[in-house]
């Protein structure tokens, strides 16, 4: 029983974590600001955007 709830305990906190992570990834869009993981910094960017910052790429 007592690995049972280790287990579940366990299960909870990776949930948790995955969570927030998330919570963490979608305020950094909303903002547009950039997500640093360790060292390296990223910017998410919607098909949208992404499409429209190509084609000035193109026209330019």
């Amino acid at each position: 029983m007592e690995q049972l709830m280790e287990n579940e305990a366990f299960c909870i906190g990776v949930n948790v974590g995955i969570h927030i992570f998330q919570q963490k990834v979608l305020t950094a869009h909303k903002q547009r600001e950039g997500l640093k993981i360790g060292d390296n910094l990223y910017y998410i960017q919607s098909g949208r955007e992404r499409l429209q910052e190509v084609l000035e790429k193109i026209c330019k």
